[in-house]
């Protein structure tokens, strides 16, 4: 999948652009991390592509997946995840629970929803965290299970492991010197 913005830029209502109008395409396969100053507008711009802008914001310019503008779409239409610094899982659902967001609708029936998230805890390194509370869980088996929340499940694997390990971060964004797992063509 290509991510593309072009002229991208965010207003608070009544204030200046958070920052300069920005250009940016990211191949399919790559990873790339935004880094900055607290305040600059990271968290604002993951929440414009992902389709959760705050209503006091005003976006400028295009998002493009795989050629199509998503600017307009609703948050569920564009098929996209964040997982934030902290791994953030809902405290009140089990492990389980958190990862069925990312499920299909079409996977229907409790028992077949369980048994797609217990085989993918399981190729995650994570056999038996279905019912798991998250906060008994270690920092990296939250990020773990919120990352897996993010993708499609077909996509979950035990791949997860090695993005953890990350740390080759040199500016504002920029490519990791990684490649993502190969997207599957019947998720995204």
């Amino acid at each position: 999948m290509t991510l593309e913005l072009r002229a991208l830029t965010l207003t608070p209502h009544g204030g200046a652009p958070l920052f300069p109008a920005l250009n940016l395409s990211v191949p399919p396969g790559m990873i790339y991390t935004v880094m900055g100053p607290s305040g600059v507008g990271k968290s604002t711009l993951l929440d414009a592509i992902g389709g959760h802008l705050a209503p006091q914001f005003r976006l400028q310019g295009e998002i493009f997946l795989d050629g199509l503008n998503v600017g307009n779409l609703p948050a569920e239409a564009r098929r996209i995840g964040l997982m934030f610094q902290e791994a953030l899982l809902f405290p009140h659902l089990s492990v389980g629970e958190n990862l069925a967001f990312g499920l299909t609708p079409a996977l229907r029936g409790r028992s077949a929803r369980r048994q797609a998230i217990e085989a993918a805890l399981d190729r995650a390194g994570l056999s038996g965290f279905f019912d798991r509370d998250p906060a008994t869980l270690s920092g990296g088996q939250r990020a773990r299970a919120a990352l897996m929340r993010t993708r499609a499940p077909c996509c979950w694997t035990s791949r997860f492991r090695g993005w953890m390990q990350a740390s080759d971060l040199k500016s504002a964004i920029l490519p990791l010197n990684m490649r993502a797992p190969k997207a599957c063509p019947r998720c995204w």
